[in-house]
């Protein structure tokens, strides 16, 4: 089953359709997934970020689920994670045994109007969040950029991977609400690339990249002053970086918070998996308590922290707050942001037909 276009309801209503995930795994049956296999996909390639993730859950979530199902991690790629979302929602069985980790900025495609998006954002069951992320904005130290307050009173140059690419639509956003003076040069595929190209003097800066990635590539140079964190984006501060001033305290109005908070819940929603509607309780609540689990389980923190993964997990009762952020804005906010978005692709189209 497919749906068509589906207008954005109020957030009462948005939060009775949360009410699934308050639900306890009390009284769930043990065995429910015995004999079984459980897909679980990722929307990047593999070595992406969603399936390093992906597989690392894989890997130990079995250990947890009575029954001891096996566990095949798998890839769907296309259209930025839309082909996943689609499949999840309307073709995945409903009996908990296809899951998958779901970009929380795909979710915002059917409330911009996508006539591709063939589902409702507010009816997929959520089974947690293995990170809640952090973006950020740095600059290189020859800049002379050293504060916030810089990056409303001077062209700012930044690198991005592409038009559809955070590193590209949160600087436009950011400019658009806030009155930031970014620039945004296309072509710099990679975090690693941007930061040889800060280097080199091509660029200045980057925004859309993780702080936990910063965490595990980049501190040497934070450390050494050369690479300036200038400020986070985020719903809240990253335990990790306290005092490295949060974006949104520079937004001047309540529109612009709002649509701030809409993109930065994306964020918080970082690494989360997601289950097709209609799922029954009892089985919900299964994956649930197994996923908490793994979440605590010290095989598998020992093998994230080997390979320099942070987790910062969330159940599905504390994905809440970050939902809301998400999806409980009235649809004037939505066509907003979609307004902006397609300023902003039409902006990089013409970039690209002015390159030599």
């Amino acid at each position: 089953m497919s749906v068509g276009k589906i207008r954005p309801v109020a957030l009462a209503i948005c939060l009775s359709l949360f009410a699934l995930a308050g639900q306890s795994a009390h009284g769930a049956e043990p065995g429910l997934f015995a004999g079984k296999r459980i897909m679980m996909y990722s929307t990047t390639n593999p070595g992406g970020g969603f399936d390093i993730y992906n597989r690392l859950v894989a890997r130990h979530i079995g250990h947890h689920i009575p029954g001891a199902p096996a566990i095949a991690a798998s890839n769907m790629t296309g259209a930025g994670g839309l082909q996943f979302a689609n499949f999840l929602y309307n073709q995945a069985e409903r009996d908990g045994t296809q899951m998958g980790l779901l970009p929380a900025y795909i979710l915002l495609e059917q409330l911009y109007g996508n006539d591709k998006a063939l589902f409702d954002p507010r009816r997929f069951i959520w089974v947690g969040n293995m990170n809640q992320e952090v973006d950020h904005c740095s600059v290189w130290h020859t800049t002379g950029i050293t504060k916030p307050e810089d990056f409303f009173t001077r062209e700012v140059i930044l690198g991005a991977s592409g038009a559809g690419a955070g590193s590209f639509t949160l600087p436009m956003v950011m400019n658009a609400v806030m009155g930031t003076k970014f620039k945004v040069i296309l072509g710099f595929s990679s975090q690693s690339e941007r930061g040889l190209a800060m280097e080199r003097g091509e660029i200045q800066g980057q925004c859309g990249t993780y702080l936990s990635s910063i965490k595990a590539t980049n501190m040497q140079q934070v450390n050494a002053g050369q690479l300036r964190l200038i400020w986070q984006m985020g719903s809240a501060l990253h335990p990790d970086f306290p005092n490295l001033p949060a974006a949104i305290d520079y937004a001047k109005t309540d529109r612009a918070r709002n649509i701030l908070k809409m993109f930065f819940a994306t964020m918080a929603i970082g690494r989360a998996t997601a289950l097709p509607p209609d799922v029954p309780a009892d089985r919900v609540a299964v994956l649930r308590a197994a996923y908490d689990a793994t979440m605590r389980d010290p095989a598998f923190l020992a093998e994230a922290d080997k390979q320099k993964m942070e987790i910062r997990s969330m159940t599905a009762d504390d994905m809440a707050p970050a939902l809301r952020d998400l999806l409980g804005h009235p649809p004037e906010i939505y066509a907003e942001a979609a307004a902006i978005l397609q300023n902003a692709a039409t902006r990089a189209k013409e970039q690209d037909k002015a390159k030599p």
